[in-house]
């Protein structure tokens, strides 16, 4: 295998596990503004129970059983930011300018595109036009934070990689 391979997959490697990680404090963050600014759930349940719902009816024709509903969600949530982090640790190693605002860019993107573009056009959430500021601006800078932990996270866990490996 020749180095630059090596490298890419090390970079995925270490970036499906920073994704991990970066969606645990994503998801701590976006909770913690929830709390601060006084917001209560308005009894939506969110994206991902959707997504998995989505994917579970597609597959054996049910939706997911209530006592599986949170569960199913934390799954999809945290499978989506390893499936961004590898893509994101392959990405640097290839073009190191992936990590431009020490991550931030990428949390940008992953804000526009899966939020506001994906989402909607899924029908997992409604069009943008019909979601208050307030919640546009909470998911873009909890997507902000996701990038600064991915980035965080992936530079200690390749330095490690690569100081075991060699």
């Amino acid at each position: 295998m020749d180095v630059g391979t090596k490298r890419v997959i090390e970079g995925a490697v270490a970036g499906a596990a920073a994704g991990l990680m970066a969606s645990w404090v994503m998801s701590e963050f976006h909770d913690a503004w929830k709390v601060a600014s006084g917001e209560r759930d308005v009894g939506d349940e969110p994206n991902t129970v959707k997504v998995a719902d989505a994917v579970t009816e597609a597959t054996v024709g049910e939706p997911v059983p209530e006592e599986y509903r949170e569960p199913a969600g934390a799954a999809v949530h945290y499978g989506f930011g390893m499936f961004l982090g590898a893509l994101y640790g392959a990405a640097v190693e290839v073009r190191p300018e992936t990590s431009a605002g020490f991550g931030t860019a990428y949390g940008a993107a992953v804000s526009l595109v899966a939020d506001e573009m994906a989402m909607p056009a899924l029908g997992f959430s409604p069009p943008a036009s019909e979601v208050a500021a307030s919640t546009h601006l909470r998911g873009f800078v909890s997507h902000l934070v996701f990038g600064v932990a991915l980035e965080a996270a992936r530079r200690l866990l390749i330095a490690g990689v690569r100081a075991k490996i060699g």
